[in-house]
């Protein structure tokens, strides 16, 4: 009789016990976005595209051929950032572990509130400088490397952070 009894009732606490446990589960970081990564794709893409055209050096006088293009790109960025930036945030105990993770990794600084949005903001910035500098005397061909490996450090960071949050 104690038998049928374990039996019958082991079931339903097993169940029981499944769903409690799977209800429990700890989100570390913010949702993936498959718009955001497919996004930052195709801009890493024409970014990089624009900074190999660029790689021989330009002139400031010929710089309104170039300005539409810096536009574009930085206007992409940021809006990139926004849409990253947008996703709500868990929070935890295991969130300060990540992040630990994250900055040895060198993905991120510690006043960034992710590291995807604080990646893009720096790409943003970056291009920004660079046209700047373009506007105000052109560039040389070292200048634009200079930028370009800054560019593919922020761009790496961003994609590899974006690409964890789809694991």
């Amino acid at each position: 009789m104690p038998t049928a009894w374990l039996a019958r009732c082991l079931h339903p606490l097993l169940l029981a016990a499944s769903l409690l446990l799977s209800a429990c589960a700890t989100q570390l970081a913010p949702a993936y976005e498959p718009a955001v990564v497919s996004g930052l794709e195709r801009n890493s893409v024409a970014t990089l595209t624009l900074l190999a055209s660029l790689a021989g050096g330009t002139q400031a006088a010929n710089f309104s051929q170039r300005e539409a293009a810096y536009a574009q790109r930085i206007g992409e960025l940021d809006a990139l950032a926004l849409q990253a930036g947008a996703r709500p945030e868990p929070s935890g105990p295991l969130q300060a572990k990540l992040k630990d993770w994250l900055q040895a990794k060198g993905m991120s600084e510690p006043d960034a509130r992710l590291p995807s949005v604080h990646a893009l903001q720096r790409v943003s910035a970056t291009l920004a400088k660079l046209r700047d500098t373009d506007r105000k005397q052109g560039l040389s061909a070292v200048e634009v490397q200079a930028f370009r490996g800054q560019v593919l450090i922020y761009l790496d960071q961003a994609l590899s952070y974006e690409y964890f949050l789809a694991r």
